[in-house]
């Protein structure tokens, strides 16, 4: 398995894991449910070590594809400073939520953990979605705006009145 494919094999684990963690610690919050709360942390520690092997793989991964036809090196250049920040984010969720799946034993610890991990969560949630979303887009221009599919489109376009201009020449 080269890069490319172990990065769009691996790319949907920490982004699930992060949004299901994060819903189910806002569900713990308002249930008062300890075990979902553990259970959280474990998604949320899991989602940050996932992370990691997904990001790492990002660099090869972009220099297997940016040079294929539509694909646009402005939309791989926001994947990866979207993705840097939530590697950041969802690694440091992860540290907190293992802090705090540990932390049970103190009340006031626990409280003050567990708030901070939401927090962390959020921004990871928001982060995960916006590269994911961004992801998406190097490879299915029909969820890009019209300025991205502008810009990766140029290359193709490029291409095209070449073709048009050797037909006209065999003409």
């Amino acid at each position: 398995m080269n890069s490319a494919q172990m990065h769009l094999a691996l790319t949907h684990v920490p982004v699930i894991l992060s949004i299901t963690g994060l819903l189910m610690l806002i569900i713990s919050f308002i249930i008062k449910n300890a075990t979902l709360t553990k259970t959280s942390y474990i998604l949320i520690i899991i989602a940050g070590i996932a992370a990691i092997p997904v990001y790492l793989t990002g660099e090869e991964t972009e220099e297997a594809i940016e040079h294929l036809p539509g694909v646009s090196e402005n939309i791989i250049s926001k994947h990866e400073d979207v993705a840097k920040w939530a590697m950041i984010s969802v690694v440091a969720a992860g540290i907190a939520a293992l802090f705090a799946f540990f932390s049970f034993k103190w009340l006031a610890v626990s409280k003050v953990s567990k708030v901070l991990v939401l927090v962390l969560s959020l921004t990871t949630g928001g982060l995960m979605v916006q590269t994911a979303h961004l992801g998406g887009q190097i490879r299915h221009s029909e969820i890009r705006s019209g300025a991205a599919v502008q810009d990766g489109n140029e290359n193709a376009s490029t291409q095209n009145a070449g073709e048009k201009k050797s037909e006209k020449d065999d003409d």
